[in-house]
């Protein structure tokens, strides 16, 4: 059985999506795996045109399964399929909503806490469009309840829930007390980390917020917002490097206003950091409130600065509650999917 994995941009264990569709893929048994993405993604994303190019490749490639990784993604093997009549079956795995991420966009651009610009608004405007297709997906699997919940209010899509995965082997450390704060995301607009930054700085004596992952410009803009004197910026790194980082942290915070799933929150938890996240999100099937972590309101800065505090009072049993539950593991996740795809073949 052959099955085609496709995506809107090449997979990589850095990314969150390829991280996923990677781990799933690696533990899959019985399949003859394929990858594909649109090399030229502009041109044929803007103009619609990229059905045409899946079809001339999925011909020659003949999977049974295509496995899509993102409803934007969607719309090609579904477009094609239509249009040439082509016998493959579809399964859609909803990393996230488009249309949630786009309306926390216009949210935040209203409020002055993010610039953005006309393409990257003809952007999302365009990934929300394509993502209705998805609906004709034979499956349609989502990471969370929460995002189960958007697909069925957006597009009237009853979807599975299948969790995404962790890794249980990397290295844990107790924390006794809290002096570094933790935030891998690069959307500081909608991970919440203008509103943590607010929050770190009302404290009587703010912690070290370390940022991995935001890219220069979004730092700058940052920068012009809001006092980041006490904040310290990093690439993206390597998955080596990145751990490093967890290990000499003391406490993860990602307040998001919109978050599907949230990997870094099981990669903090299997170092034993407890984690603070928001309410509404996927972080509600992973965090809870005085076990793990704490769930703040979103974009409510009080909220955040009570959940420092909080946390720093309980770090050690916050600390010693956090770990990665084995629902989580990658190889649990793996024979689900497993099952779905063999039910489509």
């Amino acid at each position: 059985m052959k099955i085609l994995i496709y995506s809107m941009v090449g997979l990589k264990k850095s990314q969150g999506v390829g991280n996923v569709a990677l781990n799933i893929a690696e533990r899959l048994n019985n399949f003859e795996i394929i990858y594909l993405y649109p090399p030229n993604k502009k041109w044929l994303y803007y103009f619609f045109l990229s059905p045409i190019w899946f079809f001339f490749k999925v011909r020659k490639i003949n999977p049974d399964v295509v496995m899509v990784h993102s409803l934007e993604a969607s719309f090609d093997p579904v477009i094609a399929k239509k249009i040439f009549f082509l016998k493959y079956g579809i399964l859609t795995v909803a990393h996230g909503s488009n249309k949630s991420v786009f309306d926390v966009y216009l949210s935040e651009k209203k409020k002055g806490n993010v610039k953005g610009s006309a393409i990257f608004n003809l952007s999302l405007r365009i990934s929300n469009l394509r993502s209705f297709f998805s609906k004709f997906s034979d499956i349609v699997t989502a990471i969370s309840f929460s995002v189960k919940k958007e697909l069925k209010k957006q597009y009237g899509i009853n979807a599975i829930v299948v969790h995404n995965g962790g890794d249980f082997k990397q290295s844990r450390k107790k924390r006794k007390k809290l002096d570094k704060i933790l935030f891998v995301g690069n959307s500081y607009w909608r991970k919440g980390l203008f509103y943590l930054i607010l929050a770190n700085n009302l404290l009587k004596k703010p912690k070290e917020i370390v940022v991995v992952g935001l890219a220069s410009g979004p730092e700058e803009e940052l920068r012009g917002i809001v006092n980041c004197t006490n904040v310290h910026f990093k690439k993206q790194m390597s998955r080596k490097a990145l751990w490093k980082i967890y290990l000499e942290c003391d406490l993860f915070a990602m307040p998001s206003l919109y978050e599907s799933f949230g990997l870094v929150y099981l990669e903090a938890l299997a170092t034993k950091m407890p984690v603070i996240a928001s309410k509404g999100t996927g972080a509600e099937d992973i965090i809870k409130t005085g076990f793990n972590g704490v769930l703040v309101r979103k974009a409510y800065v009080g909220d955040i600065k009570a959940a420092i505090i909080y946390c720093e009072k309980n770090i050690k049993r916050l600390s010693n509650n956090a770990k990665l539950q084995p629902d989580f593991s990658w190889e649990i996740i793996a024979k689900e999917y497993q099952s779905l795809l063999e039910s489509l073949c």
